[in-house]
């Protein structure tokens, strides 16, 4: 299995063991299009999605989540429902896996909210079964 080939950025993150993986990120209302820090590894399959909208984002903003910019393949903005403070568990994904390659997680943030802070968790296993 082929993993951070060129031109997969940020790279893949993947453990040789056999262990649930996570890629966090904290995002502001200021963000606009962001990037996870680490992409998915080729074969893997998203396990859960989690967003901790800490502080309510303001009225109208949305946050999708694809496997290309501008995207929501991975978590729509009606899962993510932002403009309210508490946990959410989007199981949106049409992209659930297992993944045809190294994926980078492409955030956006739209509806220019003055107000809002988010932690995004994606849990994932690889497929190191070999």
């Amino acid at each position: 299995m082929a993993t951070n080939t060129p031109p997969v950025f940020p790279p893949a993150r993947e453990l040789r063991e056999q262990v649930s993986h996570t890629v966090r990120r904290t995002v502001t209302f200021a963000n606009g299009a962001f990037v996870m820090p680490a992409s998915l590894p080729e074969g893997a399959l998203i396990t859960r999605t989690v967003i901790l909208v800490a502080t309510a984002f303001s009225a109208g903003a949305a946050l999708t989540i694809g496997s290309a910019p501008g995207g929501n393949d991975i978590v729509a903005a009606s899962d993510s429902a932002v403009t309210t403070a508490g946990v959410k568990r989007p199981d949106t994904a049409t992209a659930k896996g297992p993944l045809a390659a190294d994926t980078p997680l492409y955030g956006t943030i739209t509806g220019g909210p003055a107000a809002g802070v988010a932690h995004i968790l994606f849990e994932y296993a690889p497929n190191n079964d070999g």
